[in-house]
């Protein structure tokens, strides 16, 4: 692939349009918004979203930007109570994104405006779902249900996680987590991912326990990620992942 399309930015957009919002993709977690009136910030794709959990206990996601000056409205994770406001303006919106207060707007100590309808002005919604905690967007709203696009995941998985069914994809109690900030293109990111040639090199300790020559990618019209055929789960220390509860025995050496 020529080199442009790693560091030119005409190209990073057209991938975005054409690539990441024609279909569903995951944004974050929704336990990093668990409680009504909890915010969590971020950034996809350099657009600015917002997840919010509303009064309901529905999670939403909208742009989090204000519908006056573009300005930004959520800048950490929190709880803000019952509404959004603006720091420019003060714009007031609701958790469910429909505009509340335009302080001032038709003037000093004026808060409404002659041909200006705030039911007009809410938030910008992103179409959205949630998967076992994982939040997925849709960013032009023109991809099939979700169900269907997750449906081929579900199926493969079937037979391995049991009667509990997809709850046992979960994070973990304490809420761990491993932060990577990279300075690169999402595509030099991906690709490391899915090759596992340079884990002799690189990672030498873990091609002791799932060797280069015992992987295989897996690439699906909608999901993508490596087979281990040889995972010798004896070796190394600490504790283990846990495995899925009707995972055969015979298979233990193996891994995805």
């Amino acid at each position: 692939m020529p080199n442009r399309y790693y560091d030119n930015r005409q190209d990073f957009v057209a991938e975005r349009q054409k690539i990441f919002a024609p279909m569903w993709v995951c944004i974050g977690f929704a336990s990093d918004a668990p409680a009504p009136g909890d915010v969590y910030p971020l950034e996809f794709m350099e657009l600015p979203l917002l997840l919010v959990r509303d009064n309901d206990g529905g999670l939403r996601v909208f742009h989090n930007v204000c519908r006056h000056r573009g300005h930004i409205l959520v800048t950490k994770p929190g709880t803000l109570g019952q509404s959004l406001r603006c720091p420019y303006h003060s714009w007031t919106y609701a958790l469910d994104g429909s505009l509340l207060r335009t302080p001032h707007i038709g003037g000093s100590g004026v808060h409404d405006a002659s041909g200006f309808e705030r039911s007009k002005y809410p938030l910008v919604a992103v179409r959205s779902a949630l998967w076992n905690d994982l939040v997925f967007v849709n960013l032009d709203g023109e991809a099939g249900p979700f169900d269907q696009f997750i449906e081929p995941l579900e199926k493969r998985w079937a037979d391995l996680w049991g009667a509990s069914g997809p709850g046992e994809l979960r994070c973990a109690p304490d809420h761990s987590s491993i932060t990577f900030e990279l300075d690169t293109n999402w595509k030099l990111a991906v690709e490391n991912f899915l090759e596992a040639y340079h884990l002799p090199t690189v990672h030498p300790d873990l091609n002791t326990i799932s060797p280069l020559n015992a992987h295989e990618i897996y690439i699906s019209d909608h999901f993508a990620g490596q087979l281990a055929h040889s995972y010798n789960l004896d070796i190394g220390a600490g504790e283990h992942l846990p495995v899925f509860s009707d995972w055969p025995p015979q298979s233990l050496g193996e891994a995805e």
